[in-house]
């Protein structure tokens, strides 16, 4: 007679709590998704709050995992591994019939503090310039203005969208106005512009030819557990990757190594 099958002991329930950048959340919660249907044993507590209250966080040990969407100040690394993810490309865009070839960052800079005002300072037609801008809690919208004005305010007579398919939309209907949006909210009824002579693409950002790029990175600390690690592997594997790209950011470019566990 056939003996019963042996008890499989369940894995214990964890919680990973993850705190950071607004703009990061979203992507890793696609990536908690997909962990999660893995490893039914876990859950993700995933708030926001900005990258600073992620570095924070994660050094006085809230939190097992940070989100930044920058790169970390010399004191706030100190004691943090930071793990790029992927990387945030905003592209600039135009009416398709607008017949300006490219703008410099410089350029660019200027339209949206109010110094260039008018197309045709940039080689384009004698019309004003609209500028759109994203409104002011969007991630998007915090990324230009630290890439691009040096975290100055744009000029007061932009006009102010609430989501990317809305600065799209404003743009796509009217000669006069740019606008930003993220590599991944690219539409055809709009034209991209070269900055500083480059397009965005996987191949300008990786070879650092495009200057509109900032980092996704996940934060381990000196007391994040082991479970933490691994979610971050599972980020940075292929699987993690393909996450990554169908959610229309950019992969890393190489293989990325994750710290082993201090605990």
């Amino acid at each position: 007679m056939a003996s019963a099958p042996a008890d499989v002991t369940p894995a214990p329930e964890v919680r990973i709590t993850l705190a950071g950048s607004t703009t990061v959340q979203p992507l890793v919660e696609a990536l908690a998704a997909r962990y999660r249907q893995l490893h039914p044993n876990i859950t993700m507590d995933i708030a926001a709050g900005g990258s600073v209250v992620g570095i924070n966080a994660v050094h006085e040990g809230r939190v097992d995992i940070g989100m930044a969407s920058r790169p970390l100040k010399a004191d706030e690394a100190q004691g943090i591994s930071a793990v790029p993810i992927a990387s945030d490309v905003l592209a600039i865009i135009v009416h398709p019939a607008n017949p300006v070839p490219a703008l410099s960052r410089e350029q660019l800079r200027q339209i949206y503090l109010g110094q260039i005002t008018n197309w045709r300072e940039v080689g384009g037609d004698d019309r004003p310039i609209v500028p759109v801008v994203r409104e002011v809690s969007s991630g998007t919208r915090g990324a230009f203005d630290s890439l691009v004005l040096d975290e100055a305010q744009p000029t007061a007579s932009a006009d102010v969208q609430v989501t990317a398919g809305e600065v799209e939309a404003r743009v796509a209907g009217d000669l006069a106005a740019i606008g930003y949006v993220g590599f991944g909210n690219l539409a055809s009824d709009v034209r991209v512009l070269p900055i500083d002579g480059a397009l965005p693409s996987p191949t300008s950002v990786h070879t650092r030819q495009y200057p509109l790029v900032r980092p996704l990175l996940l934060l381990l600390g000196p007391l994040s557990r082991p479970e933490a690690h691994a979610f971050v592997e599972f980020a940075v594997s292929q699987a993690g990757q393909t996450i990554v790209a169908r959610a229309g950011w950019i992969p890393n470019p190489a293989p990325v190594a994750v710290p082993t566990p201090a605990n």
